[in-house]
């Protein structure tokens, strides 16, 4: 029964359905009444091919009979083409002899010509037909609007032959203009039938508007008037129907329910005051949050800033201070030394050993190296940018559909000067082991701001490794399948530092806790990443360690089909 309740006011919803009843019976009787207004107008037309067929047949194997075929009886076959042509639904009347060729028409272009050079010829085959068989035949077009009549008419035989020649009538009838005005006169019809029905209709609405409407519009104002907090109205409807009743059990419940809040609000006052100190102190608690994701965020920002003016300084400086120079230099000079060469080939021997001096083909050949090693670091300079781009994001704060695989390089790419050997330190190798795994939808900034969180962690731990253990970073991704039959993208991020205690690791995503010294960690890195993956993706992020060995972050993020 929940499915038949109305999802409009009955104000709306009755009239709608009156004016949805009016419609529907209105439409089909004029459907209905077009219907058979054309069958009528089709057997009528029928009946009206028959008798000018049969008559016009009859009176030209009359005249046939009488006179052998020549311009006398044509004459008066023209004349019966002619009568009947008048006929007003009638497009098309032809006579026909035995060879095809058209003796009479109402329309003049077609007379004595053959049948196939005139646009009657696609009824060759039934023509035909009717000749062999001797049966009238009648046909319908598709939409049936045109009749096609082929009528055989029975001539004399030639001279000298007693079989008896077979002419054919053919009978075109249109009903189009027929048709429109039958189509007219159904909507006449129909459009009176659908006044008398409106009427009705307005004449059970005023019924229902005074009889039940109205009423529930009582009722349904005094229970807004009494959600809003006016307790002292009531509806009291007269009358002893069901409305009756629910107005006088309304009516109670209100009486009860402004008893009820009278006593509450005491109470509501004392809660309110309670309220307002817990608001204040979670507002407190929000900013300072606030704040310290704020700062977080800045701080990596401020790394990412730092690792890509290292990477860019040195590529910038050597190509912009050089490339546009050395390409000028380097054209004018092979320009000069080409035209020499060419209008002096037998230089003078102090030019000639000046030349061998400097070694003209080493030279060509080192400066195209010098311009490749500039087209390399123009390159390094679109990698790290691009990078920087695909990493912070700061535009996109919506869900967004990427590669991982291409999260993780970029923020390696940004990291990549504390990958470098440094000092003691030799250069942090990373090995990657990446799966096949699907594009997957997330909030690309915050999941970078993860990886790169990771990623320092790492990096920080591996700062302390001995020399006899080279430093690396283990990378692996993959699908994985719950019991639940629930897809997963794990992401494995592991390093061989010396790893964490059971004490230290239990509480790594605790805000503020921090193993690091300070001013270099705020303790909020790993706990704003565990905010980041469980609660803004619902997932998973746990961490193994074992101290020695080194520790590993396992993220697995759920793929939502």
């Amino acid at each position: 029964m929940r499915n038949l309740a109305f999802r409009l006011p009955l104000r709306v919803t009755i009239p709608c359905l009156l004016l949805f009843l009016s419609s529907g019976l209105g439409f089909y009787s004029f459907i209905t009444e077009a219907q058979e207004t054309y069958k009528r107008q089709e057997n009528r037309i029928l009946e009206q091919a028959d008798f000018y067929s049969e008559k016009t047949v009859t009176l030209l194997e009359f005249i046939f009979r009488r006179v052998n075929i020549d311009n006398a009886s044509l004459d008066g076959a023209k004349l019966v083409i002619g009568e009947m042509g008048e006929e007003t639904n009638l497009k098309l009347l032809a006579f026909l002899d035995e060879n095809n060729l058209i003796l009479v028409s109402k329309d003049y272009q077609l007379k004595q010509k053959s049948l196939i050079n005139t646009n009657l010829s696609p009824f060759y085959s039934q023509i035909q037909r009717v000749r062999k068989t001797r049966i009238q035949e009648k046909e319908w077009s598709d939409d049936r609007q045109t009749l096609k009549v082929i009528t055989p008419v029975i001539l004399p035989p030639k001279p000298n032959q007693l079989r008896p020649q077979v002419g054919t009538l053919v009978s075109i009838y249109d009903l189009t203009q027929t048709k429109k005005l039958a189509y007219q006169d159904a909507l006449n019809r129909s459009l009176q039938m659908n006044g008398v029905v409106l009427i009705i209709c307005l004449l059970l609405w005023l019924f229902f508007e005074l009889t039940l409407t109205k009423r529930v519009s009582r009722l349904v104002l005094v229970s807004q008037n009494l959600a809003q907090g006016n307790l002292s109205d009531r509806s009291r409807l007269e009358g002893s129907d069901e409305l009756a009743q629910i107005s006088a059990a309304f009516d109670q419940m209100a009486e009860k329910i402004e008893q009820d809040t009278y006593i509450l609000q005491e109470s509501q006052l004392e809660l309110q005051q309670k309220a307002t100190e817990l608001e204040k102190t979670l507002t407190q608690l929000k900013q300072t949050q606030t704040q310290l994701l704020q700062s977080e965020k800045m701080s990596s920002l401020g790394q990412l800033v730092a690792g890509i003016a290292h990477e860019i300084n040195n590529p910038v400086s050597f190509i912009f201070g050089n490339i546009t120079y050395a390409k000028e230099y380097t054209n004018s000079l092979l320009h000069l030394i080409s035209l020499y060469q060419t209008h002096y080939p037998q230089p003078i021997p102090e030019i000639q050993t000046e030349i061998d001096e400097l070694d003209i083909e080493f030279i060509t050949s080192d400066l195209q190296k010098m311009f490749n090693s500039m087209l390399t670091g123009s390159q390094r300079i679109a990698d790290i940018v691009q990078s920087l781009r695909s990493f912070s994001r700061l535009d996109e704060s919506d869900i967004k559909t990427v590669d991982l695989h291409e999260n993780l390089d970029n923020t390696l790419m940004i990291l990549k000067h504390r990958l470098k050997a440094q000092g003691s330190r030799p250069e942090i190798k990373i090995i990657k082991n990446y799966g096949n795994i699907r594009l997957i939808n997330c909030y690309v900034g915050q999941l970078n701001q993860v990886f790169m969180n990771i990623f320092i962690n790492a990096i920080d731990a591996l700062e302390t490794v001995p020399q006899n253990s080279p430093p690396q970073i283990l990378i692996n991704t993959d699908i994985i399948t719950d019991s639940d039959k629930k897809q997963w993208v794990k992401i494995e991020i592991s390093d061989n530092g010396s790893g964490m205690a059971e004490t230290v690791r239990s509480r790594i995503f605790e805000p503020f806790f921090t193993t690091k010294p300070v001013g270099q960690g705020t303790g909020m890195g790993l706990a704003i990443s565990y905010q980041i993956i469980v609660e803004k993706h619902q997932g998973q992020l746990l961490c193994t360690s074992t101290p020695g060995e080194g520790s590993t972050f396992v993220i697995s993020l759920p793929i939502i089909s």
